[in-house]
Protein backbone atom coordinates (compact mmCIF):
# COMPACT_ATOMS: atom_id res chain seq x y z
CA UNK A 1 0.00 0.00 0.00
CA UNK A 2 1.42 3.59 -0.99
CA UNK A 3 1.91 6.05 1.69
CA UNK A 4 -1.26 8.54 2.01
CA UNK A 5 0.41 12.20 1.88
CA UNK A 6 -1.46 14.81 3.86
CA UNK A 7 -2.07 18.12 2.30
CA UNK A 8 -1.14 21.53 4.23
CA UNK A 9 -5.07 21.85 4.17
CA UNK A 10 -5.63 18.04 5.78
CA UNK A 11 -2.99 19.40 8.38
CA UNK A 12 -4.65 22.34 9.31
CA UNK A 13 -8.08 20.58 9.67
CA UNK A 14 -6.48 18.15 12.03
CA UNK A 15 -5.73 21.52 14.33
CA UNK A 16 -9.49 22.15 15.13
CA UNK A 17 -9.30 19.02 17.27
CA UNK A 18 -7.47 21.12 19.74
CA UNK A 19 -10.55 23.23 19.96
CA UNK A 20 -12.17 20.74 22.31
CA UNK A 21 -9.51 20.66 24.95
CA UNK A 22 -8.88 24.47 24.80
CA UNK A 23 -12.59 25.21 25.44
CA UNK A 24 -12.10 22.97 28.81
CA UNK A 25 -9.22 24.47 29.75
CA UNK A 26 -10.76 27.58 29.29
CA UNK A 27 -14.13 26.75 31.00
CA UNK A 28 -12.30 25.94 34.24
CA UNK A 29 -9.99 28.53 34.10
CA UNK A 30 -6.90 26.82 34.19
CA UNK A 31 -4.40 29.33 32.76
CA UNK A 32 -3.06 26.72 30.14
CA UNK A 33 -4.72 28.02 27.01
CA UNK A 34 -2.02 30.54 26.14
CA UNK A 35 0.90 27.84 26.80
CA UNK A 36 -1.24 24.87 24.56
CA UNK A 37 -0.96 27.82 21.93
CA UNK A 38 2.45 28.58 22.59
CA UNK A 39 3.43 24.62 22.85
CA UNK A 40 1.97 24.22 19.17
CA UNK A 41 2.89 26.97 17.39
CA UNK A 42 6.85 26.42 18.25
CA UNK A 43 5.77 22.67 17.98
CA UNK A 44 5.38 23.12 13.87
CA UNK A 45 7.86 25.88 13.73
CA UNK A 46 10.58 23.44 15.08
CA UNK A 47 9.22 20.16 13.37
CA UNK A 48 9.28 22.48 9.56
CA UNK A 49 12.72 23.42 10.04
CA UNK A 50 13.77 19.76 11.17
CA UNK A 51 12.38 18.13 8.46
CA UNK A 52 13.42 20.35 5.95
CA UNK A 53 16.77 20.20 7.50
CA UNK A 54 16.87 16.69 7.20
CA UNK A 55 15.91 16.64 3.56
CA UNK A 56 19.13 17.51 3.21
CA UNK A 57 21.12 15.98 6.01
CA UNK A 58 20.26 12.57 4.50
CA UNK A 59 20.74 13.66 0.98
CA UNK A 60 24.52 15.28 1.78
CA UNK A 61 24.87 12.34 4.58
CA UNK A 62 28.48 13.32 6.36
CA UNK A 63 29.67 11.51 8.95
CA UNK A 64 31.11 14.26 10.38
CA UNK A 65 28.26 16.90 9.91
CA UNK A 66 25.55 13.79 11.52
CA UNK A 67 27.69 14.17 14.64
CA UNK A 68 27.94 17.41 14.50
CA UNK A 69 24.00 17.94 14.80
CA UNK A 70 23.80 15.14 17.23
CA UNK A 71 26.07 17.38 19.48
CA UNK A 72 23.32 20.42 18.79
CA UNK A 73 20.38 17.84 19.83
CA UNK A 74 21.96 16.84 23.13
CA UNK A 75 23.36 20.59 23.96
CA UNK A 76 19.65 21.39 23.89
CA UNK A 77 18.33 18.57 25.46
CA UNK A 78 20.65 19.48 28.62
CA UNK A 79 19.80 23.06 28.52
CA UNK A 80 16.10 21.33 28.93
CA UNK A 81 17.31 18.69 31.51
CA UNK A 82 18.80 21.07 33.71
CA UNK A 83 15.82 24.06 33.73
CA UNK A 84 12.98 21.12 34.27
CA UNK A 85 14.91 19.33 37.00
CA UNK A 86 14.26 23.08 38.47
CA UNK A 87 18.18 23.43 39.04
CA UNK A 88 20.16 26.80 38.04
CA UNK A 89 21.77 26.94 34.83
CA UNK A 90 25.29 26.69 36.31
CA UNK A 91 28.45 25.74 34.12
CA UNK A 92 29.23 23.27 37.40
CA UNK A 93 26.12 21.26 35.73
CA UNK A 94 26.01 22.34 32.41
CA UNK A 95 29.28 20.75 31.29
CA UNK A 96 28.95 17.41 33.02
CA UNK A 97 25.64 16.82 32.38
CA UNK A 98 26.76 17.20 28.45
CA UNK A 99 29.50 15.13 28.81
CA UNK A 100 27.41 12.42 30.06
CA UNK A 101 24.92 12.60 27.90
CA UNK A 102 27.07 12.76 24.83
CA UNK A 103 29.13 10.16 25.98
CA UNK A 104 25.93 7.89 26.77
CA UNK A 105 24.91 8.30 23.03
CA UNK A 106 27.49 7.76 21.35
CA UNK A 107 28.15 4.76 23.19
CA UNK A 108 24.72 3.33 22.22
CA UNK A 109 24.51 4.77 18.57
CA UNK A 110 27.84 2.85 18.16
CA UNK A 111 26.78 -0.66 19.81
CA UNK A 112 23.93 -0.77 18.00
CA UNK A 113 24.16 1.38 14.71
CA UNK A 114 27.72 0.00 14.01
CA UNK A 115 27.54 -3.65 15.79
CA UNK A 116 23.54 -4.67 16.00
CA UNK A 117 22.42 -3.59 12.77
CA UNK A 118 25.92 -3.00 11.24
CA UNK A 119 25.45 -0.33 9.18
CA UNK A 120 26.92 -0.39 5.84
CA UNK A 121 27.93 3.40 5.76
CA UNK A 122 29.58 4.93 9.24
CA UNK A 123 26.65 6.88 11.04
CA UNK A 124 24.33 7.00 8.10
CA UNK A 125 22.14 9.69 8.76
CA UNK A 126 18.67 7.98 7.60
CA UNK A 127 19.35 5.59 10.82
CA UNK A 128 21.42 7.66 13.26
CA UNK A 129 19.72 10.55 13.43
CA UNK A 130 16.11 9.04 14.08
CA UNK A 131 17.24 6.56 16.47
CA UNK A 132 19.46 9.03 18.35
CA UNK A 133 16.32 11.52 18.27
CA UNK A 134 14.00 8.64 20.15
CA UNK A 135 16.71 7.17 22.88
CA UNK A 136 17.60 10.99 23.59
CA UNK A 137 14.43 12.27 23.77
CA UNK A 138 13.55 9.75 26.24
CA UNK A 139 17.03 9.92 28.31
CA UNK A 140 15.40 13.82 28.62
CA UNK A 141 12.27 12.69 30.50
CA UNK A 142 14.55 10.22 32.79
CA UNK A 143 17.37 12.64 33.18
CA UNK A 144 14.74 15.31 34.31
CA UNK A 145 13.21 12.67 36.97
CA UNK A 146 16.97 11.39 37.97
CA UNK A 147 17.96 14.56 38.36
CA UNK A 148 15.60 16.49 40.54
CA UNK A 149 15.03 13.32 42.63
CA UNK A 150 18.90 13.28 43.62
CA UNK A 151 19.66 16.82 44.17
CA UNK A 152 16.22 17.72 46.26
CA UNK A 153 16.09 14.17 47.65
CA UNK A 154 19.76 15.48 49.29
CA UNK A 155 18.65 18.64 49.81
CA UNK A 156 16.08 17.54 51.45
CA UNK A 157 17.69 14.44 53.42
CA UNK A 158 20.95 16.26 54.44
CA UNK A 159 20.99 15.31 57.99
CA UNK A 160 21.16 11.42 56.74
CA UNK A 161 23.62 12.00 54.44
CA UNK A 162 25.77 13.80 57.42
CA UNK A 163 24.88 11.59 59.89
CA UNK A 164 26.79 8.75 57.21
CA UNK A 165 29.47 11.25 57.10
CA UNK A 166 29.82 11.49 59.98
CA UNK A 167 30.26 7.48 60.78
CA UNK A 168 33.43 7.54 58.19
CA UNK A 169 31.56 6.92 55.09
CA UNK A 170 33.37 8.36 51.81
CA UNK A 171 31.33 10.90 50.09
CA UNK A 172 30.27 8.21 47.27
CA UNK A 173 29.33 5.68 50.00
CA UNK A 174 27.16 8.17 51.88
CA UNK A 175 25.44 9.23 47.98
CA UNK A 176 25.01 5.61 47.35
CA UNK A 177 21.05 5.40 48.57
CA UNK A 178 20.59 8.63 47.13
CA UNK A 179 21.60 7.57 43.60
CA UNK A 180 20.03 4.36 43.90
CA UNK A 181 16.59 6.21 44.71
CA UNK A 182 17.55 8.54 41.58
CA UNK A 183 17.44 5.50 39.57
CA UNK A 184 15.10 3.58 40.60
CA UNK A 185 12.93 6.90 39.58
CA UNK A 186 14.12 7.44 36.73
CA UNK A 187 13.88 3.67 35.21
CA UNK A 188 10.39 2.93 36.43
CA UNK A 189 7.93 4.97 33.12
CA UNK A 190 10.63 3.23 30.80
CA UNK A 191 10.45 0.12 32.75
CA UNK A 192 6.27 0.59 32.77
CA UNK A 193 6.76 1.10 28.97
CA UNK A 194 8.88 -2.35 28.01
CA UNK A 195 5.78 -4.52 30.26
CA UNK A 196 2.99 -3.22 28.71
CA UNK A 197 4.36 -1.99 25.04
CA UNK A 198 2.15 -3.89 22.11
CA UNK A 199 -0.39 -5.02 24.25
CA UNK A 200 -1.87 -1.15 25.59
CA UNK A 201 0.47 1.06 22.99
CA UNK A 202 2.15 0.87 19.72
CA UNK A 203 5.25 3.15 19.79
CA UNK A 204 5.99 5.38 17.40
CA UNK A 205 8.55 4.31 15.50
CA UNK A 206 6.68 0.74 15.04
CA UNK A 207 3.80 3.02 14.01
CA UNK A 208 5.83 5.12 11.38
CA UNK A 209 6.84 1.44 9.83
CA UNK A 210 4.25 0.18 9.58
CA UNK A 211 2.34 3.15 8.01
CA UNK A 212 5.56 3.54 5.27
CA UNK A 213 4.90 0.17 4.45
CA UNK A 214 7.05 -2.13 6.17
CA UNK A 215 6.48 -5.72 7.63
CA UNK A 216 4.92 -5.57 10.81
CA UNK A 217 7.66 -8.48 11.96
CA UNK A 218 10.20 -5.99 11.07
CA UNK A 219 8.70 -3.35 12.66
CA UNK A 220 8.98 -5.18 16.26
CA UNK A 221 12.66 -6.35 15.71
CA UNK A 222 13.61 -2.47 14.80
CA UNK A 223 10.88 -1.51 18.04
CA UNK A 224 12.53 -4.33 20.69
CA UNK A 225 15.96 -3.05 19.67
CA UNK A 226 14.95 0.72 20.05
CA UNK A 227 13.36 -0.14 23.49
CA UNK A 228 16.63 -2.16 24.90
CA UNK A 229 18.71 1.20 23.74
CA UNK A 230 16.24 3.34 25.39
CA UNK A 231 16.37 1.14 28.47
CA UNK A 232 20.67 1.37 28.49
CA UNK A 233 20.89 5.52 27.43
CA UNK A 234 18.47 5.95 30.19
CA UNK A 235 20.54 4.19 32.98
CA UNK A 236 23.77 5.46 31.33
CA UNK A 237 23.03 8.84 30.70
CA UNK A 238 21.18 9.62 34.56
CA UNK A 239 24.08 7.61 36.52
CA UNK A 240 26.94 9.52 34.44
CA UNK A 241 25.45 13.14 34.85
CA UNK A 242 25.15 12.41 38.39
CA UNK A 243 28.64 11.28 38.65
CA UNK A 244 30.35 13.95 36.74
CA UNK A 245 28.56 16.49 37.83
CA UNK A 246 29.28 15.33 41.89
CA UNK A 247 32.86 16.40 40.96
CA UNK A 248 31.83 20.31 40.21
CA UNK A 249 28.66 20.69 43.07
CA UNK A 250 30.33 19.50 45.77
CA UNK A 251 31.82 21.92 48.03
CA UNK A 252 35.58 20.75 49.74
CA UNK A 253 33.52 19.99 52.92
CA UNK A 254 31.69 17.23 50.82
CA UNK A 255 29.09 19.25 51.57
CA UNK A 256 26.47 20.05 48.63
CA UNK A 257 26.59 23.59 46.94
CA UNK A 258 22.98 24.10 47.60
CA UNK A 259 23.24 27.26 45.52
CA UNK A 260 22.29 25.10 42.10
CA UNK A 261 18.89 24.23 43.57
CA UNK A 262 16.10 26.89 42.74
CA UNK A 263 14.15 28.35 45.46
Amino acid sequence: MDIIDLSWIQLAIAFLILLLPAWILWKYRTGLNRKLFTASLRMVLQLLFVGYYLEYLFEYDNAWINAGWIMIMVLVADFATIDRSDLKRRKSLLIPVFGATFLGIIVIDLFFLEAVIQLPKFLAAQYTIPITGMVLGNCLRSNVIGINAFYYSLSEHRERYQFFLACGATRNEALHSFISEALQKSANPTLASMATIGLVSLPGMMTGQILSGSSPVIAIKYQIMIMVAIFSGTILSVFLGIYFANYFVFEDTDMLDESILKE
